[in-house]
């Protein structure tokens, strides 16, 4: 079973786990390299990104990446993962979120309700702890994109004026299941990973030699361009007549499968890149954005987790103690062990 696609993944999953025990001694990194991090969304896909990070959580590698980019579902899940709670976050989608409360049927102009998420979960109910992501020796990039211009553009969550809620919000707004536009400083927003859904070359301007990239799709998945019915309702609830956007929002999906040919090492990369990409199974329980099906999600997330931690050499025969219903005392979100490399013993926070 292939576990790591990419470009020389090897060598990033190596430089990866070196990192992660010279973090665990408390010792800086020394190595010249610049590793970035990209999470990919998709609304309730966004359980197998949520869980892989989880997976690295639990290998303690919370803390070794230079940078951590994300759009729409994928920059909440970095958020909450920069913070330590990515094992506290995947349980969000089975347990929570998955309800006519926050996902309604399709004929509703408003299919998701993105208001009272970030309100009354992300902010609320299931805090995320901001101030450890601005604490966080990680720079968080946020994909937003300009519904005037169709330009897709990185927010650093750490220095931006705009609170850091509002960023992810606007990164989420999804314009054919949310429906409205989030101001980001005048600027109309909505879901970067409509424009820009894997931001690696935008990584790799930034200097990053290294890459993992968490997909919410298999490898063998393909974006297709959009149907004549989705790009009516794109041009009503969001282009509004912006003929630069539409042509923007049409050819999205040729932008897309090049990038995810990059990170599945089919295309080749700028020279010197190392990318490791760890995707769903062909066989792995199939999600789509508005899944709402907790034993399907909760499956999603229990390979995924196994998936990550097989990716880097721990070998996991029950999952039950990584993933597990939340509960309350979950809200210290203790650091949680390295496992061993035998895979024998693997336990969380």
């Amino acid at each position: 079973m292939t576990t790591v696609y990419g470009i020389n993944p090897a060598n990033a999953i190596g430089l990866l786990k070196e990192r992660g025990a010279q973090a665990q001694r408390g010792i800086t990194p020394s190595d010249r390299r610049k590793i970035g991090l990209i999470v990919e969304g998709g609304a309730m896909r966004g359980v197998i990104s949520c869980a892989a990070l989880q997976g690295l959580e639990e290998l303690g590698m919370t803390q070794v990446f230079d940078e951590v980019y994300g759009a729409s579902a994928g920059a909440v899940n970095a958020a909450y993962f920069l913070a330590g709670q990515a094992g506290y976050a995947t349980t969000i989608y089975y347990q929570t979120i998955n309800t006519t409360r926050f996902i309604r049927r399709l004929w509703h102009r408003q299919v998701v309700d993105l208001d009272e998420l970030f309100q009354s979960i992300v902010g609320r109910e299931r805090p995320l702890h901001t101030e450890r992501v601005l604490a966080s020796r990680s720079k968080l990039f946020v994909v937003l994109a300009d519904a005037n211009t169709g330009e897709a553009f990185l927010a650093h969550a750490q220095s931006s004026a705009i609170p850091m809620l509002t960023l992810l919000k606007a990164s989420s707004a999804m314009p054919l299941l949310y429906n409205r536009l989030v101001d980001i400083e005048g600027r109309p927003c909505f879901d970067g990973g409509l424009i820009n859904p894997l931001p690696i070359m935008d990584a790799i301007e930034n200097g990053c030699t290294d890459l993992v990239v968490l997909l919410t799709r298999p490898a063998s998945y393909r974006e297709c361009v959009p149907s004549g019915i989705e790009q009516g309702l794109f041009n009503m609830r969001c282009a509004r007549g912006n003929a630069r956007l539409m042509d923007i929002y049409r050819n999205a999906p040729m932008r897309a499968n090049t990038l995810r040919d990059i990170a599945l090492g089919k295309q080749e990369g700028p020279s010197g890149i190392n990318i490791a990409t760890i995707c769903p199974g062909e066989t792995d329980p199939a999600i789509e954005r508005t899944t709402r099906n907790a034993l399907l999600l909760k499956s999603a997330a229990i390979a995924s987790v196994r998936r990550t931690l097989l990716a880097f050499g721990y070998p996991v025969e029950e999952i039950v103690e990584i993933i597990r219903p939340f509960r309350a005392a979950e809200s210290t979100f203790e650091t949680p062990p390295i496992p061993s490399e035998s895979g024998e013993t693997v336990s969380a926070a």
